[in-house]
């Protein structure tokens, strides 16, 4: 039994006329007659009463017609339900984070402004996420394998110390300079993992932080109150704070991160996310 002859079937039975249903449905008259009787064959039983050309329904043809227009129903429903959720599938982007970044919300505001209709959902890395999580575009500091890698930036990092700190009276500042200072750093990241793997390669033998926070507000509250220094990346913590903060380079070997806009090669084939990798890499040439 095959889903045409059930949907033949119903038009004939609301029209008990082969003529019109043939004419409605586009089919020639004998194909139609055809595809009835072999239904009826299938069944074992007689759909149709049939009087020289008119036709009416049985009473097995009735019963059948009911149960069948039902069943129909269901399955347009349910087309409709998996075209529509498809189609707010094709207008949303997910991104995807290693950690938290003051660049966040206006990159998706960003995003909205030249994608009219987009949706934007965020999922952060850690512990308490599903690896295997559904994302379209990841901001990653390392090329992921497998997919396409376009490098968003290279940013230098500074150091941040209060602008009523020693250190900021120097104009060269290098890590020998930090080695007895007090260190804040944020909760484990790849930044920070990047940062302890750089001063333990100048001449630290331990990174101990004095204080430890992924809190904007609090990072940039301790340095200003010169209860230490921390560092800040050059271009993707711009939206942060550093008032009653100076920014120095460090030399002569000056910490670096790139930041990578990873996604499977197949997403060039969805216009949606082809305008959102264009706003991104826009957002990040301006920063």
């Amino acid at each position: 039994m095959r889903l045409l002859q059930l949907r033949y079937f119903v038009e004939v039975a609301s029209t008990e006329n082969i003529s019109s249903s043939a004419r409605k449905l586009r089919v020639a008259q004998p194909s139609l007659s055809k595809t009835l009787k072999q239904l009826e064959q299938e069944l074992g039983v007689t759909l149709f009463i049939r009087n020289g050309h008119s036709l009416k329904l049985s009473s097995q043809g009735t019963v059948f017609s009911k149960q069948v227009n039902q069943v129909l129903n269901q399955l347009d429903a349910a087309v409709n339900a998996v075209k529509t959720i498809s189609s707010a599938s094709n207008n949303a982007v997910t991104l995807r984070f290693e950690t938290s970044s003051p660049m966040i919300p206006t990159l998706i505001q960003t995003i909205k402004a030249q994608v009219p209709g987009v949706t934007v959902n965020l999922v952060q890395h850690g512990l308490e996420n599903n690896r295997l999580e559904h994302y379209d575009f990841e901001f990653s500091t390392h090329p992921i394998s497998g997919n396409t890698n376009k490098l968003l930036t290279d940013e230098e990092i500074y150091v941040a110390v209060s602008s009523h700190s020693k250190l900021s009276k120097r104009e060269h500042l290098t890590p020998d300079d930090l080695l007895n200072e007090n260190l804040i750093l944020s909760e484990k990241s790849p930044l920070r993992t990047y940062l302890e793997s750089y001063l333990l390669d100048h001449n630290f033998k331990t990174v101990v932080p004095k204080f430890v926070t992924s809190d904007r507000d609090t990072f940039h509250g301790l340095i200003a109150q010169d209860i230490g220094y921390g560092f800040v990346p050059e271009r993707s913590w711009l939206t942060v704070d550093l008032s009653a903060i100076s920014l120095h380079k460090l030399y002569p070997d000056s910490p670096h991160r790139k930041i990578y806009l990873s996604f499977q090669p197949s997403m060039d084939l969805n216009p949606v996310h082809v305008k959102a990798e264009r706003a991104i890499e826009a957002y990040f040439e301006e920063l």
